[in-house]
């Protein structure tokens, strides 16, 4: 097999718990509109995210599409009209503060970087939230270098995201890149379409779809990731 030299990262729900900082946050909207803070309330928003973010994957909106509608989306279903910029500023100030990691995430790291792999933040989001959500965290010594899609003008999983990156590298060896990340979407989907190898992180063992993109490798908990990748040498 391939020794890899280069591993991208996946930040939200790979490196960070992307879910808890987001349950904080909405939290906060829930609570500023008086919604019931109920199971389906949280669901409504979700789906409206969800929904937009394959939107974006897909090229058909832009990422501050997402922003300026996701809330304007989900408050017109409680019959609030509101302004979604403002209200994704006030979210933004608390999802900022996010910063909890995933399990293992940083012993895996520090493996990695022991071994010496060089590694990388590659992640669709805003470069503000996700450099702070990082340092906060004390993980960004681990990481060379961090590429996010509105700093990038592109995004997971289109293949120029990822050229961009081996550009910036100053490698053309796609044999030596791996991508590690939780969403087949866009993780696994824009490895398959950059050429290079990738690991789904998958940590509650979700049976993939028959039409999902087929990653190299899949792993429940990142603390499995350096042995893997020294057997893979």
């Amino acid at each position: 097999m391939n020794m890899y030299k280069h591993i991208i990262f996946d930040l939200d729900d790979t490196i960070l718990n992307f879910q808890e900082a987001q349950k904080v946050a909405l939290k906060e909207i829930i609570t500023r509109y008086k919604l019931p803070y109920t199971e389906e309330t949280i669901a409504c928003y979700k789906q409206i995210n969800n929904t937009l973010w394959h939107q974006f994957e897909e090229g058909v909106i832009s990422q501050n599409d997402i922003f300026t509608n996701r809330f304007s989306l989900f408050l017109k279903e409680f019959q609030i009209i509101e302004d979604g910029a403002q209200v994704e500023a006030f979210y933004r100030e608390h999802l900022n503060e996010g910063h909890k990691t995933m399990p293992h995430a940083r012993e895996a790291l520090k493996a990695l970087k022991q071994k010496g792999f060089k590694l990388y933040i590659g992640t669709n989001g805003v470069g503000v939230t996700q450099r702070k959500r990082l340092k906060d965290a004390h993980l960004e010594n681990y990481f060379e270098a961090l590429f996010v899609s509105d700093e990038m003008g592109v995004q997971k999983p289109h293949a120029a995201f990822f050229t961009y990156i081996f550009e910036a590298l100053g490698t053309d060896q796609k044999e030596n890149v791996l991508m590690v990340g939780d969403r087949l979407t866009s993780d696994v989907q824009g490895a398959v379409n950059a050429g290079i190898d990738s690991v789904w992180f998958n940590p509650e063992n979700i049976l993939p779809s028959f039409e999902s993109p087929q990653s190299t490798y899949t792993i429940s908990d990142l603390i499995e990731l350096p042995d893997l990748l020294e057997k893979s040498s």
